[in-house]
């Protein structure tokens, strides 16, 4: 679960601190202006009470893209899809779901406003993203159909290799063990529940075959290992027509646009110029500059595959120019 407000740079400490350099200002004083909107010195304390162990420069962030993407997108965010997204993650943490709001610096108040922020941005991306066949076929690619399978977790290695014997052992009594543990899971490669090593591991068994060795999967924020025993009830062949699977693989590609950095980056850096987003206090001077510079950056290669692109046809015109004073069938 990701439990950060949207925001691309975490700083760690109080928004007091960083307010320092701006020691003689009142609380009604502008720290970011923008086309219908202002963020005061007033407004920060009051989202720093809120997430007291964020950075100023997140906090900013987070309080700018929220007014703009509030603006643009705030009808179709509804409290139902707020709720029912809240209600998944919490399902999906279980009993652990309180202690990693707890450590996260979240209530679940605060934790849904920040559920919100993350669908606007992603209200955003969608927008811009153009679903063309290619895009289509290179999801289909690693694309992978839904799979029935057994799925067990440990945390050591041992029992996890114990687990397997046994399975090859007596099939009746592993399958049994699984259906009482609730074990039996379907996903497919769009799943984000099911650990990609699992999941890749997963593909390649037959039905009624157990994974040979436990799959270990590392938790990237707590470092401890897990160790997966995978047993395969229906496996699924994909076929060669992805157009069977344009919903699941248009998930896909949302998925993938929603995770590339410089994709996101340069969508909010289009909105901040749309906005005429202006930092007042120079010791904030820098905290769009990620996004100034995506903007850049995607900018320039746009005018470098122009240039490209209009020297490529004026080549072309000179060359069917004189292709056709010798031939009417090359200028063709």
């Amino acid at each position: 679960m990701n439990l950060k407000k949207l925001g691309a740079i975490a700083v760690t400490g109080l928004a007091a601190v960083m307010l320092a350099a701006c020691s003689k200002d009142t609380s009604n004083t502008d720290v970011i202006t923008m086309k219908g909107d202002t963020i005061r010195v007033s407004d920060l304390y009051k989202e720093a009470q809120e997430y007291p162990t964020t950075g100023t420069t997140t906090l900013l962030q987070n309080m700018t893209f929220d007014k703009i993407f509030e603006k643009e997108f705030g009808k179709k965010v509804t409290t139902k899809k707020v709720e029912a997204e809240f209600q998944s993650q919490k399902t999906s943490l279980g009993t652990q779901f309180a202690s990693a709001l707890q450590q996260a610096g979240y209530t679940e108040t605060s934790y849904k406003d920040s559920i919100r922020s993350q669908l606007l941005l992603k209200a955003a991306v969608n927008k811009e993203i153009k679903y063309t066949t290619a895009e289509y076929k290179t999801a289909f690619e690693t694309f992978h159909p839904t799979v029935d399978a057994y799925i067990l977790s440990v945390t050591s290695e041992s029992d996890a290799k114990t687990a397997i014997s046994e399975a090859n052992k007596s099939a009746t009594d592993f399958d049994k063990t699984a259906k009482e543990k609730k074990a039996e899971i379907k996903f497919d490669s769009a799943n984000t529940q099911v650990p990609d090593e699992v999941k890749a591991a997963a593909w390649k068994l037959k039905d009624g075959a157990v994974s040979a060795e436990p799959v270990a999967v590392t938790d990237s924020s707590t470092g401890e290992k897990s160790y997966y025993i995978i047993k395969m009830i229906k496996n699924s062949d994909k076929g060669t027509d992805w157009k069977k699977y344009k919903s699941e693989l248009k998930s896909i590609i949302e998925t993938t646009k929603q995770n590339d950095t410089t994709f996101v980056n340069g969508i909010i850096a289009t909105y901040l110029t749309k906005y005429n987003v202006t930092v007042k206090p120079t010791a904030f001077a820098t905290i769009f500059s990620a996004y100034e510079t995506t903007a850049t950056s995607t900018s320039s290669s746009s005018k470098a595959s122009s240039s490209t692109k209009a020297s490529s046809s004026a080549s072309s015109e000179s060359s069917s120019s004189t292709a056709s004073s010798t031939s009417t069938s090359e200028s063709k």
